[in-house]
């Protein structure tokens, strides 16, 4: 069995499309089709049910998909495991981060491990839609070797968190909203208010939604949801809404009043997480071991 039949087979089951997995792999679609095929003469099962309109997983598929993850993975770890012995640290290293949210720590860590080893490459993905729950998954699949995650305390299966910190949220108002001059507010006050929300997924959402479930308060009133806190802010300051925010933004953001919240304040954990069902590879676990040590001189600070 090639790898590299691996490789065509898990961008397929990922993309649901030979189109759209030979543009990813730069590959032509008949090469991919014809990887696909002889994988599957190899196995002796069909792994994918084709239409005219859609490419799906048979349970065939369903049950290599995790298993080729692995393999593939296992294949890059020992390149670079090679790599290393023959010339020092190099390979990829396929980081998530949060745009704007990520601790300073984990960039000074990154500064750090550039300057000390300049042969690896460093790729950098900002989460999707649904913030770090893009993160998460792409986590579990392997297409990213560590991520910057906020989470709300609830487990993450398949996953180690390394806690880097917590942030609380902030209420932002417009300046003339009627809660603007309040120097607290409690959730209740929030509920019959119009919100600006996140996507699921995003470590504010979860935050703010686990602190109404504490509060026992019914759900919020979303006015619209956006996946990105200046557009969010912008939003408030026309008077479209109110937002949970995290509260150091309001150290650097005018216009915007934000206004503490007393009891059930909502707040996230954010960690620097690794699969837990597969070891890292050097490059990787380098790094990991220069951020958690820049945490814990920040901590000693």
């Amino acid at each position: 069995m090639e790898i590299r039949r691996l490789q065509h087979f898990i961008a397929v089951a990922e993309e649901r499309s030979f189109t759209r997995a030979a543009e990813r792999l730069s590959l032509v679609q008949s090469g991919v089709s014809a990887s696909i095929r002889a994988l599957e003469k190899d196995l002796g099962a069909a792994l994918f049910e084709r239409t005219t309109q859609r490419v799906e997983l048979t349970p065939a598929g369903e049950a290599l998909l995790p298993q080729a993850r692995r393999v593939v993975g296992a294949v890059r770890t020992a390149r670079q495991v090679v790599d290393e012995a023959r010339a020092g640290l190099s390979g990829t290293l396929e980081l998530g981060i949060l745009y704007g949210l990520t601790p300073g720590g984990i960039l000074n860590a990154l500064a750090t491990f550039r300057g000390a080893h300049p042969r690896v490459e460093v790729h950098l993905r900002g989460p999707g839609r649904h913030g770090s729950g893009s993160h998460v998954e792409d986590l579990r699949k392997g297409s990213l070797d560590l991520a910057v995650l906020m989470t709300a305390g609830r487990p993450l299966s398949g996953l180690r968190l390394h806690p880097l910190g917590t942030e609380f949220l902030a209420l932002a108002c417009a300046p003339d909203h009627p809660l603007a001059e309040r120097s607290s507010v409690g959730l209740a006050d929030v509920v019959e208010h119009q919100v600006i929300d996140f996507p699921v997924g995003w470590g504010v959402r979860s935050a703010v939604d686990c602190a109404f479930s504490r509060a026992g308060l019914p759900p919020r009133k979303a006015t619209l949801e956006i996946d990105d806190i200046p557009t969010a802010l912008d939003l408030v300051r026309h008077g479209l809404g109110l937002a949970f925010v995290p509260e150091h933004i309001a150290e650097r953001d005018g216009g915007v009043r934000f206004v503490p919240v007393e009891q059930h304040r909502p707040l996230y954990h954010v960690s620097l997480a690794e699969p837990d069902d597969r070891p890292l590879n050097p490059t990787a676990r380098a790094f990991l071991t220069e951020a958690l040590r820049d945490a814990r001189r920040s901590d000693g600070a």
